[in-house]
């Protein structure tokens, strides 16, 4: 951040309060896990960031050195649970989340077109990286954030009862990427990591927009399942066509 703190972001829903972004958080949430549920004291901070989903962690300035004592893991969804929130919350479109004025959401794409690796000196980048994009690779490692990797994985894709004419084409910020990038040279390998080509799983995508740029949204995470799981746990598995291997 400008004042020299390392953070990183942390998007979550809440059943009393929808989707949260919350912000900023020290490098120790890297302790926890995508399906923990937490209990956090916040408060808003207008002045910053005044999107309705975003909150800071009460007190986060003056007491940053004590700030993970008030973050209280309370349970950890098991696996149907996993499905069943992801499942019960997909269906968003990006032109409807933009003009709803909504910052958070998860889609699910309908069609997968492309899954592709960008330069990063090729593209003019105009994500905001003070918060939302920092990586902390652990107690001993250097913080990076995205801009210094070398490359950026885009989605192409369509979302199931799409209301944009063109596809969606957007930039992923999902943590994996880049933790598997900082332990392997294999640069494309992460498409498969994240079983993009693997017809076997069914994915969506937790989406959000830019502080700095609120009609811009990147796939904050790849959520996936096997779908034999879905299937067991009661959910029509309609299949995603586009999956396959990409160049």
């Amino acid at each position: 951040m400008s004042d020299g703190r390392e953070t990183v972001c942390v998007g979550g829903y809440s059943r009393t309060e929808g989707y949260v972004r919350l912000y900023p958080t020290k490098p120790w949430m890297d302790e926890l896990s995508r399906w923990n549920v937490v209990s956090v004291p916040v408060e808003r901070d207008e002045s910053h960031d005044n999107r309705d989903e975003s909150y800071k962690i009460a007190g986060s300035r003056r007491e940053w050195d004590s700030l993970h004592e008030k973050v209280d893991k309370v349970g950890e969804l098991d696996k149907s649970e996993q499905i069943e929130l992801t499942h019960e919350l997909a269906g968003d479109c990006r032109k409807r989340l933009n003009e709803n004025q909504v910052s958070l959401g998860v889609v699910e794409p309908e069609t997968l077109l492309d899954a592709y690796l960008r330069d990063l000196d090729d593209e003019d980048d105009s994500e905001d990286d003070t918060v939302q994009q920092t990586l902390q690779g652990g107690p001993k490692a250097s913080v990076k954030g995205k801009n210094d990797y070398e490359k950026k994985l885009y989605l192409k894709y369509r979302c199931d009862d799409c209301d944009q004419k063109t596809p969606h084409d957007q930039s992923t910020i999902e943590w994996g990427v880049y933790r598997y990038w900082d332990k392997n040279d294999d640069f494309d390998g992460v498409i498969d990591a994240l079983r993009l080509n693997d017809d076997s799983w069914k994915h969506y995508f937790f989406v959000g927009n830019l502080n700095n740029h609120r009609t811009s949204y990147v796939v904050i995470s790849v959520l996936r399942f096997k779908k034999d799981e879905m299937t067991r746990n009661g959910i029509r598995v309609d299949d995603q066509s586009g999956l396959g291997q990409f160049d």
